[in-house]
């Protein structure tokens, strides 16, 4: 059930099994996944837009990028599914992206992707993605296709949301922060939650659950001092940057290219990007890269007719018994499933596009200097705000460009056409894509990571962290499917620890 936070008398001691702080995806489902078995989860969300924090480098400010309340950043997803239904893309890490790879200096997961196919497929049902099913075959050259699926936000933001109310084993205090962790030798033992400049509660339980997010969740170790005896909270930030390319079909490339056009498989909308093979990958020692394909933004905007059709489209959203007069014209019905305009359907477009905008979705490895620190301003409650460092290092740039001429020699020889790379567009890259990752990574050794292969923050016998954070590295795929499936894990580990 949920409870309003200011209204747990100031000073009282709420008793629980296991205490989440943070209500956003990883969070419900940390929480949702404890309760199948009965276990009391006690759930704390702030539930207001998070603090700005501060920035240095080009990427935007830090309240653009994440959003508090129930569902987190999942009410920010914006790819269209359907007319009025909005979601994300998942897709889960490539076997590669878990490796310790030559030339990535802090690579490598403690476990292999096939230890988490079990928690993939669970992530899939709770993210009502379709049938956990990613497998493709085209291979040219260097270049392999990738699968991607499609999930409503709803999920997270409706359907879960309604399955914390109607539990009776948890509590879910929204509009409370969570400010401090209280110590019994190396163990939390309370977990202290403010509702006011003067007033606040405190949450008692055998395991605590960190899944504020990837900024949030290093900031709250960094106030607390916690678990950072090697200097590692709040480093190795990545993010998914995106650079545009273009390409120019081959004359008869355009039937085998609306092969990455979007589709619907059993009712659930699909998409198929490519990238270097994880063979091509290891031997280059490049970091990882998908390239989706779209019209060229000149073309989906061309023309009075496209125009009319759009506005058509909006007013028949609006207005359901003029739902069925879109198929008029075929573009009135096209989705902008990638964020990017009215793309998807293309090509069952009777004059199909004449070029493509090509977006080359970047992998960042772990760089140490890219990090969350402690801002100089503070929050209502008198706490440092959190500060981001932000960077492109130049081999990552190196990589983008190696990876790019790698993708243009092998779509001339299959006769798909030529592409013109993001460094001869010259555009600005797009820094982020709103994925928050890596600043509590995980590794086994205390020295290369803040959490260990459970989760659990060396050192501290009852505190866990989970969410984008503890991604050691981060491929190029949207993260979501893997944080669910981390959070899935991490709350079958939790059934498993026994009571204080």
């Amino acid at each position: 059930m949920f409870v309003e936070a200011r209204t747990v008398a100031d000073g009282e001691v709420v008793e629980a099994d296991v205490c989440v702080a943070g209500g956003g995806v990883a969070g419900l489902v940390t929480a949702l996944e404890l309760e199948t078995t009965g276990v009391r989860v006690a759930l704390v969300e702030r539930g207001e837009d998070p603090e700005e924090g501060e920035v240095e480098g080009s990427y935007p400010p830090l309240g653009s990028t994440r959003a508090g309340g129930v569902g987190g950043t999942a009410a920010l997803w914006s790819a269209e599914l359907a007319p009025g239904q909005l979601g994300a893309r998942y897709a889960p890490l490539a076997p590669v992206d878990f490796e310790a790879r030559e030339g990535m200096p802090w690579s490598g997961w403690p476990f292999d992707r096939s230890h988490l196919e079990p928690f993939y497929a669970r992530a899939q049902e709770l993210c009502a993605a379709g049938p956990y099913d990613y497998a493709t075959a085209a291979e040219n050259g260097d270049v392999a296709d990738a699968a991607f699926r499609h999930g409503p936000r709803s999920a997270f933001t409706r359907d879960h949301p309604a399955r914390v109310a109607r539990s009776s084993s948890i509590r879910a205090f929204v509009g409370g922060t969570a400010v401090d962790a209280e110590r019994i030798g190396d163990a939390i033992s309370l977990l202290r939650v403010a509702t006011g400049a003067d007033r606040s509660f405190s949450i008692r339980a055998r395991a605590f659950v960190l899944a504020l997010g990837g900024v949030e969740n290093a900031r709250f170790l960094l106030l607390e001092e916690l678990g950072n005896a090697h200097d590692l909270v709040g480093r190795f930030f990545m993010d998914h940057p995106t650079a545009r390319c273009r390409l120019d079909p081959s004359p008869d490339a355009l039937p085998r290219l609306g092969t990455y056009d979007i589709r619907r498989v059993d009712g659930h909308v699909a998409l198929t990007a490519f990238g270097l093979r994880e063979e091509t990958l290891r031997r280059e020692g490049l970091l990882n890269g998908g390239f989706f394909v779209v019209p060229a933004v000149e073309h989906v905007r061309r023309g009075v007719v496209g125009l009319a059709a759009s506005a058509h489209r909006r007013v028949a959203r609006s207005v359901p018994a003029l739902a069925p007069t879109t198929r008029v014209t075929a573009r009135s019905a096209l989705l902008n499933t990638l964020g990017v305009g009215a793309v998807s359907g293309w090509s069952r477009l009777r004059r199909p596009p004449r070029a493509f905008d090509v977006y080359h979705v970047v992998e960042l490895g772990p760089e140490p200097e890219r990090r969350v620190e402690l801002g100089s301003r503070r929050d209502e409650l008198g706490r440092p705000v959190a500060r981001l460092r932000w960077f492109i290092a130049d081999h990552e740039l190196e990589a983008l460009d190696r990876t790019e001429e790698l993708v243009a020699s092998a779509l001339d020889k299959t006769g798909l056409g030529r592409l013109t790379t993001s460094r001869q567009v010259a555009e600005a890259m797009h820094p982020t894509a709103h994925h928050h990752l890596g600043t509590t990574r995980m590794d086994d050794d205390p020295r290369r990571g803040v959490v260990d292969a459970d989760s659990r923050v060396h050192g501290i016998p009852n505190l866990y962290v989970t969410g984008g954070s503890v991604f050691p590295t981060a491929g190029y795929v949207n993260p979501t499917l893997t944080i669910v499936a981390l959070a899935s894990r991490l709350a079958a580990h939790l059934r498993e620890v026994p009571a204080a």
